[in-house]
């Protein structure tokens, strides 16, 4: 606890409480905000919201673990604070895990997971009082959520997968026809093709394939215009 506050927490006025946790709840909003709006930008299930709440609660939980450490003045014995920080790592894994989606299987949703993981990191370090490392390691954060996109983007894009589920009135087979050379035109590479039936004539075309991401989406597009499709679902 530093010069600006009394050791013991009992001697606190409302003052002190709000200058002690009114920077941490502040700065907290700032670097889960930031991080949560480039979630947000990307239609990721944890956006805005959810970074800013768990970089608050994060940064609360830790910093009211300090104050019952030192809740008995020079005098008494401190308890350890870095016990409530311990649970948020474990806790954190829950919200973690809820948007870990499996499909088909693939894993989606790792990269969220870890935003998660980090932002509650932040929250503990805001707790602790190291406000300016707090800054330094949001900016990085950011840095390599956006950086490491446009380089997936632009270098590795030809190799992004995608899967696309397609259900078609198909009896004559023409849909499965229009859909593969909408592939091609697109430069798109088919990996795999399966289809399950769901009617008398209706067919669930399930298509892996790899390309670039603009690629991708003008070939989802273009699939509303084939003849016989009455459904497009992206995983």
């Amino acid at each position: 606890m530093n010069s600006n506050f009394p050791y013991s927490p009992q001697d606190w006025g409302v003052t002190h409480l709000f200058l002690y946790f009114g920077t941490k709840c502040l700065l907290a909003f700032f670097c889960g905000g930031i991080v949560g709006l480039e979630r947000e930008l990307k239609s990721k299930p944890a956006g805005l919201k959810t970074n800013i709440l768990i970089c608050l609660g994060s940064a609360i939980f830790t910093a009211t673990s300090v104050l019952i450490s030192n809740a008995n003045g020079p005098g008494g014995a401190p308890g350890d604070p870095s016990r409530v920080a311990a649970q948020i790592v474990s806790g954190i894994g829950f919200l973690g895990g809820g948007v870990i989606i499996q499909a088909r299987g693939t894993i989606v949703g790792l990269t969220t997971a870890a935003t998660i993981w980090v932002v509650s990191a932040l929250g503990v370090m805001i707790g602790l009082g190291y406000h300016n490392v707090a800054v330094f390691i949001a900016a990085i954060v950011i840095l390599i959520l956006v950086s490491v996109s446009w380089f997936e983007d632009r270098v590795l894009g030809r190799s992004i997968a995608f899967i696309t589920e397609v259900l078609v009135d198909d009896p004559e087979g023409e849909s499965r026809h229009a859909v593969n050379m909408l592939l091609v035109q697109h430069d798109l590479v088919l990996e795999s093709f399966d289809i399950t039936s769901r009617g008398e004539f209706q067919n669930m075309m399930t298509l892996r394939y790899s390309g670039h991401r603009s690629d991708q989406k003008k070939f989802n597009l273009a699939l509303w215009g084939t003849p016989g499709v009455k459904e497009i679902r992206q995983q």
